[in-house]
């Protein structure tokens, strides 16, 4: 009888979609023959200005082509600003967007502004939100309706249907993430004017069926920044020969990857999805600005399977009726396939498909600002494997090709990206159930999923060797909503057993699916497919902490306590003079020792006993003397583990001595180094970030211990030449009438890089026993300018492809202390194109022979790490080719002058994602004199020095 029941609730939901949706779908087919109201009043001045300003007529739509002008004092865009939106060579500063929709919001009662944080330099965060005037007046309720779909499991199929029935989903745009794509920025005010004053049938569709939401600018900083570079440097260039370069900076730390930041690391980015958590948007509409002239995300493969399929029927549905609407109008280049896959869950718009919602994304033609220009538009790949083509020929995905050479304004590309979301509004007003509808399956089905096929939870053991590792898992984990609980007692299964305390993930969770994204092993489904980001991310692996997946059904019957946040408790047990501080690979013993740089620490070489622990190579021994208050309240703080001494252990130890540290920084390519500054920011450890002009200036010895250039460019000439100079220099400098330039770092001229002049000081930097630590592609350098003579790097073959997937490594000298805190024989790390290196004429193809017994000369490389390669060797993610890399150098210590060289393949800090390689790091940073001396100790513990 419950069978029936049930049976019957299904077909009377979906008869009652069914309906739904015929009728909206009936009361809606008039809407397309009336883009305007003919009876309401329009700005003559708007619609003389954009034909004017729009290049060719077909650049155009009926949708945008007019303007109202509002009752009530409801002011456009010109009222607040003083110009059109669209108007040549005029960009508008963040502080004047938010002044436009404060005095939008204060005359009408459609729209409402919420503020939902701030951004990393201190800037108002805000959304904005249109809707009819009942909408607004009732936003919590049906902000409730939506959290209500979003987590179903205490409903009927009859209350989701009654909710359906009174909810209104929410469309959210986000514009503005990468700041030189300017255009989208302008265009949502003018939207936003629109849809709260516009009459038209179209208009009214959306106030009445839908609730849009905006994130007008989601990075401000860059916003700001970019802008007074365009009016510096960029307003007069209308050749796109002659384009410079744009600003070193757009946010604090990272450029273009706050579009990637998967563990939500940046302020900014957190906001909004602190917001998205609360307000459950169905929709959230990514608007980008790079390709000819509107390509609209479909979702091509490689897709990730733990995506509900509906989402891949979603994703064509919208873009195929965009495009076949604005091809309608006789607007040419647009198109959709051919461009991003939908594979990687690391995209900032991606936190509406990772929770059951549906994420779009816009890529609209644009200038990199609003002067017009002539371009030409090249013969390149439609856009990835699943294109083919060129841009600019006719296929089954771009039926009305871009032109091979075009006129390209602001106002063009506002006029394509405000078309294409009214269309995309317009679908989804005329079928919001269905949205609804899908929202609410995509949920059901995530929660059903890991009920019925294995895995059926991940389990990460208590008890591991650093918990704080396993804490950063969990928070992130919980910052995007999935269900954890830490188990009451010892977890008895059927083939495995974990001790109280474990944390359990368990299936049978909205977010279920999500989490199978972020902790399983990444397979990727089709070698032959390229893939538009990282090909593998799996956290366990990246942060080196024990993640178990689980087959047994049993487990979702273990008793578990909701955990809603992480931290964990350090402990100091006993007294004395001395703490002993274990280092077993926390990323916090860097921080502790910073916040006792006062202290006298030493750096233990062999393991040792107190207190009923072990305390291994690499744990510190810090003389407290009067502060010991101070020295117990950070180990606790930072869940470390320490054990107070009467003297200090009789076993081999060296000072741990502070560097002074300078991080080199080409002007060209800072996004890698921000990822590094943002991490020492975090752990607290201070550098100066040095450029061109101070590498020039010569004496690096005399101010710094260690000289660190993270990964940028792509090669050494890029490291030594930088930007190249087009004769005349490009300042970066804070000005009065530039204010937001200058910042993190600064010069008169950012072209033409360290040079020549620049390697020969960083030759005598070594001479002197400095220590220079290379990362990723930076690696290139030594080897190609000699400065590590007995190191060459090359590239793989053309039939090498490794998107960013995560491998074995070796460890060959485990003595050695950039390997404090690690055990394991093998290791994972990210794999992010560095260099192949080969050590010359020192046997083996690629380096010594790891077994050998000979003690090394004192001037010879000693090979730290090297890949394992093999299809074996590749633990998640793609790599096509593996065995180009088997047994190549990862990390080589090479002697040079009275200093070293650390050469890293591997980039140990990426993205704030591979939390278990950043000690390869931070162990040389506090190591940095005592590299070539512990490296060659024998290691063996004996009976007397564990006493």
């Amino acid at each position: 009888m419950a069978r029936l029941r049930a049976l019957m609730h299904r077909r009377l939901f979906w008869a009652f979609a069914l309906v739904t949706t015929a009728v909206v779908a009936l009361g809606a087919q008039h809407s397309v023959l009336q883009p305007r109201d003919p009876t309401q009043l329009q700005d003559e001045e708007f619609a003389r200005l954009v034909k004017e300003w729009t290049t060719r007529p077909e650049f155009s739509s009926p949708l945008v082509d007019h303007l109202p002008k509002a009752t009530g004092g409801i002011p456009s865009p010109k009222d607040v600003l003083g110009y059109h939106i669209g108007t040549p060579k005029k960009l508008t500063y963040y502080a004047d967007i938010l002044k436009y929709y404060r005095a939008l919001e204060s005359k009408s009662p459609r729209v409402k502004v919420l503020s939902i944080g701030k951004t990393d330099e201190g800037r108002e965060y805000v959304v904005i939100v249109v809707a009819g005037e009942d909408a607004i007046k009732n936003l919590e309720q049906h902000r409730g309706y939506l959290n209500q779909i979003a987590d179903p499991r205490t409903l009927t199929e009859d209350q989701v249907r009654q909710i359906i029935g009174k909810a209104k989903p929410i469309y959210h745009l986000m514009g503005g993430l990468h700041s030189g794509e300017t255009g989208h920025s302008e265009m949502l005010m003018e939207l936003a004017y629109r849809l709260a004053v516009e009459s038209s049938p179209l208009i009214k569709q959306i106030r009445d069926n839908l609730i849009v939401t905006i994130t007008p600018v989601a990075d401000p900083d860059g916003r700001d920044r970019y802008v007074d570079w365009y009016y510096r440097h960029l307003i007069d260039i209308d050749n796109e020969q002659d384009r410079v370069a744009g600003p070193p900076y757009w946010g604090k730390y990272v450029f273009h990857d706050n579009n990637r930041d998967i563990n939500f690391s940046q302020v900014t980015m957190r906001a909004l999805l602190d917001w998205y958590m609360q307000w459950k948007a169905p929709i959230i509409h990514e608007l980008h600005e790079s390709i000819p002239f509107l390509y609209t995300y479909s979702g091509q493969a490689p897709q990730n399977p733990n995506y509900d399929p509906i989402l891949f029927a979603e994703l064509p549905w919208f873009s195929n009726f965009e495009m076949a609407q604005l091809t309608k109008y006789g607007m040419p280049g647009v198109w959709t396939h051919g461009f991003m896959d939908g594979w990687s869950p690391g995209y900032l718009g991606s936190m509406a498909y990772n929770h059951n919602a549906l994420m779009r994304m816009y890529e609209v033609f644009n200038n990199g600002g609003a002067t017009t220009m002539k371009r030409r538009i090249g013969g390149g790949p439609g856009g990835g494997e699943g294109g083919g083509g060129s841009q600019t020929t006719r296929e089954w995905y771009r039926p009305l090709p871009p032109y091979r050479e075009v006129v390209w304004s602001m106002r063009n590309n506002i006029n394509y990206a405000q078309t294409g979301v009214l269309s995309g509004l317009q679908l989804a007003a005329m079928f919001p159930q269905t949205v609804l509808e899908n929202f609410y399956l995509k949920t059901r089905n995530s929660i059903e999923a890991g009920k019925k096929e294995p895995p059926h939870a991940f389990v990460l053991p208590a008890g591991q060797r650093d918990m704080t590792r396993v804490a950063f898992i969990i928070n992130v984990l919980r910052l995007q909503g999935i269900e954890v609980g830490r188990s009451i007692a010892e977890i008895k299964l059927k083939d495995a057993s974990f001790p109280p305390g474990s944390f359990v993930v368990k299936a049978g969770q909205p977010y279920w699916r999500l989490a199978k994204i972020l902790l399983e092993k990444q397979n990727y489904p089709d070698p032959a497919l390229r893939t538009y980001d990282d090909s593998g991310w799996t956290m366990g692996l990246m942060a080196h902490a024990e993640v178990k997946e689980v087959a047994d059904k049993g487990i979702l019957d273990v008793a578990v306590e909701p955990v809603t946040q992480v931290k964990v408790p350090g402990s100091i047990s006993g007294a004395g003079p001395h703490v002993a501080v274990a280092h077993v690979g926390s990323n916090n013993v860097v921080t502790l020792r910073w916040r006792l740089k006062d202290l006298n620490s030493q750096v233990v070489e062999k393991s040792f006993n107190a207190q009923g622990r072990e305390f291994p190579p690499g744990s510190l021994v810090i003389s407290v003397g009067s502060a010991g208050d101070r020295v117990k309240k950070a180990v606790e703080e930072l869940g470390l583990v320490a054990a107070g001494l009467p003297s200090p252990p009789t076993v081999p130890m060296h000072e741990a001595d502070l560097p002074r540290i300078a991080m080199f920084s080409t002007w060209g390519s800072t996004q890698e180094v921000g990822w590094v500054r943002h991490a020492f920011d975090k752990f607290e450890v201070p550098f100066d970030l040095i450029f061109k002009e101070r590498v020039r200036k010569g004496n690096l010895r005399a101010d710094y211990d260690v000289l660190l250039i993270p990964n940028q460019g792509n090669n050494g000439k890029f490291i030594v030449y930088d930007i190249p100079s087009r004769g005349k220099p490009i300042a970066y400098t804070k000005t009065d009438q530039f204010k937001f330039l200058g910042e993190y770092g600064s010069s008169e001229d950012i072209t033409g890089g360290m040079g020549l002049e620049g390697v020969v000081e960083i030759q005598k930097f070594l001479d002197a026993g400095g220590l220079l630590m290379t990362l990723g592609t930076a690696s290139y350098f030594p080897p190609e300018f000699g400065v590590a003579r007995s190191v060459d790097a090359s590239r793989p073959s053309s039939q090498f492809y490794a998107p960013r997937p995560i491998v074995q490594a070796e460890v060959l000298k485990p003595e050695h202390p950039i390997f404090y805190g690690y055990t394991a024989k093998t290791i994972s790390v990210k794999y992010v194109n560095g260099p192949l290196l080969q050590v010359q004429g020192a046997g083996g193809p690629f380096g010594p022979p790891p077994d050998s017994d000979a003690p090394p000369r004192p001037d010879a490389p000693v090979l730290l790490l090297k890949y394992t390669g093999g299809e074996a060797g590749v633990l998640s993610g793609l790599m096509r080719n593996p065995n180009e890399i088997r047994n190549r150098p990862a990390i080589v210590d090479v002697p040079a002058g009275r200093g070293r060289i650390l050469l890293y393949a591997t980039n140990p800090v990426y993205r704030w994602q591979n939390w278990g390689e950043f000690n390869l790091v931070f162990n040389a940073l506090m190591n940095f004199n005592d590299l070539g001396t512990t490296a060659a100790r024998p290691q063996t513990t004996t009976a007397a020095d564990a006493k």
